[in-house]
């Protein structure tokens, strides 16, 4: 009896089942670490280092002197630090509850019990800008938990307005800049664990200033709109009812606003053109927050104002686009021109601008229309044949070049066959009139010849004056 006693004080000796709390986040990281036994067991080049989870003692992983670190059946989540704490990353539901170490030095033995605990965070969620932002931040019941310091922390450069205590707080009117990771800091018994979740604000993002294209002969133009931020469809799909783009022609003022797209909410999410769309919108499928109008073929047609919309459960979202599309058109009916033609050039929106344009010439040319600022939208002159080459009209506002658009004149010497009938013809026109001067000029003497043969026949006939005497 006495023996047995000695035994059971011998093993108490050795065997201590201290219980460390230990909390965690599942999908986190966390660390279990070894107890030196106030430097019983700092030496870790003689120790032998087991963990073990659960009741049953499964081995997770071990160390010792001869073999180094030896793995347990699961070889990726489990991991030794320098000291021979154990990491745990990610850690699974299934890791909560009980783990142990086990060290041994020469002929003693040592244990300490670790119980890990779950920190419960809001699930990701996503809610429309303005709305209220629920947050709640929970430890499971233990030793530790009442004594516990909960704080909540926005994401980075985001100060908002956060009401609430213990871990359960809310954001009033949660702004776009709330979106992305929340923090949950606990502090308990000189330790800290951070448990993370997200949260998304729904608005809609899109240019506030016009977008300025021009025609050219492949030229497509991106109409930009979308989310505020990365939200996953899935989160979306339980809020939204549906979703379109809208085209308000500033070309054809009879068209009426028509939807050019409508959203197919299904497994897949996409863009689908409606029927007899005015302009080419094509069909695409939606993987992130882009939800732009992509590869529209620039021409005239586009030119107008588009609204993109997303109808929620109680709320709506939309965001209008103005396009406007420069045009550089040119009034010669025929290329090439020939050298000394006039031609007409005009650069447009289509509409009155107070923008400022630029006209850039080849650079052989130095024509006199365009030696002073600011240059006219609309250019008229003779072609010469250092006027050849690209013409390019740049619209500008302020000192920031808002797009441009370039056309090709082609101009040729005028052929010698030309040259050869204008001679021929010249010559004829001078030969007739040379004619016409000969004719009349012979006209005009036989004109005066028969005028003085009259007169003399006349004086003749009068016997005064011929002399003749009756007898």
């Amino acid at each position: 009896m006495m023996l047995c006693w000695i035994l059971i004080l011998l093993t108490l000796r050795f065997l201590k089942a201290e219980e460390i709390e230990i909390y965690a986040q599942e999908g986190g990281t966390v660390t279990l670490p070894r107890d030196l036994h106030g430097g019983a067991v700092a030496n870790t080049e003689k120790v032998y280092v087991n963990w073990f989870s659960g009741p049953e003692k499964t081995l997770v992983i071990s160390r010792n002197p001869q073999a180094g670190i030896q793995p347990g059946k699961d070889k990726t989540r489990f991991s030794l630090s320098p000291d021979f704490s154990v990491q745990i990353s990610p850690v699974h539901e299934s890791d909560f509850g009980f783990f142990s170490c086990e060290q041994h030095k020469f002929t003693e033995t040592y244990i300490k019990t670790y119980r890990l605990r779950h920190v419960t965070v809001s699930r990701p969620q996503a809610v429309m800008v303005g709305d209220p932002l629920p947050l709640k931040c929970e430890l499971e019941k233990g030793q530790l938990s009442g004594t516990a310091i909960v704080k909540w922390t926005p994401p980075k450069g985001c100060n908002v307005n956060i009401q609430g205590s213990n871990g359960e707080i809310t954001v009033p009117k949660v702004p776009v800049c709330a979106s992305g990771v929340w923090t949950c800091t606990v502090k308990y018994n000189k330790r800290e664990v951070r448990a993370t979740t997200a949260a998304y604000v729904i608005d809609l993002s899109a240019p506030s200033d016009p977008i300025y294209t021009s025609v050219s002969n492949s030229s497509s133009v991106n109409i930009p709109c979308s989310l505020s931020n990365d939200i996953p469809w899935d989160l979306l799909r339980d809020h939204l009812l549906k979703g379109s783009w809208n085209f308000s022609s500033l070309s054809n003022a009879n068209q009426q606003p028509k939807d050019v797209l409508t959203l197919h909410i299904n497994s897949t999410i996409k863009w689908i053109p409606t029927k007899d769309a005015p302009i080419a919108v094509q069909q695409r499928e939606l993987k992130d927050k882009d939800l732009s109008i992509i590869k529209l073929p620039v021409s005239e047609a586009i030119r107008g104002e588009y609204t993109c919309a997303l109808n929620f459960k109680g709320r709506n979202f939309s965001k209008k686009i103005k396009v406007e599309v420069l045009h550089v058109t040119s009034t010669a009916t025929r290329s090439p021109l020939i050298e000394g033609q006039r031609v007409n050039l005009s650069c447009s929106l289509g509409h009155n601008t107070t923008h400022e344009v630029k006209w850039r010439r080849p650079s052989g040319s130095t024509h006199p229309l365009l030696s002073s600022s600011p240059h006219s939208a609309f250019l008229s002159f003779p072609v010469r044949m250092e006027d050849k080459g690209k013409w390019t009209c740049e619209l500008w506002d302020d000192q920031k070049l808002l797009t441009f658009s370039d056309i090709f004149l082609r101009i040729e010497k005028a052929p010698v066959n030309i040259w050869l009938w204008v001679a021929i013809s010249s010559g004829i026109v001078v030969f007739i009139l040379l004619l016409v001067v000969i004719i009349k000029a012979i006209r005009k003497h036989k004109m005066l010849m028969y005028r003085r043969r009259k007169t003399r026949f006349c004086c003749c006939k009068n016997p005064n004056e011929t002399g003749f005497y009756k007898t």
